[in-house]
């Protein structure tokens, strides 16, 4: 499987979510360097599989929108949007942010992220 057909198949199946899947993703190394409308975040793996443990508690499903995908070497550009549905109205999709990542591969895993989002 090449990294793009990683990266789409991560994202396609809820990754970012799942912790168990996103384990078997993430280098133990990995650095996520993440440009937010909090600031600039530097995350390690303890501090994204935290991340991916509030998105699973919080919202009762996530829709990811892939609009690009574009590899080169070891690096796969991604843009997205991220649609969920909360636990109180989980009929109701509602956009919630916009995503650019830059992923940087390792042997057959995630190293390090350059991402940044914009609310919607």
């Amino acid at each position: 499987m090449t990294n793009k057909e990683l990266i789409q198949k991560f994202y396609l199946e809820d990754g970012i979510r799942n912790v168990e899947l996103l384990k078997t993703f993430l280098q133990d190394d990995i650095v996520l360097e993440w440009s937010s409308s909090d600031g600039l975040l530097l995350l390690q793996k303890e501090a994204i599989l935290k991340i991916a443990e509030e998105l699973q508690q919080n919202y009762n499903s996530s829709h990811i929108e892939i609009t690009h995908l574009i590899e080169e070497g070891n690096e796969v550009v991604v843009k997205y949007n991220q649609k969920v549905t909360t636990i109180e109205n989980p009929k109701e999709l509602m956009f919630i942010a916009r995503f650019i990542v830059i992923w940087e591969f390792k042997d057959g895993k995630l190293i390090k992220g350059y991402q940044i989002s914009q609310p919607a």
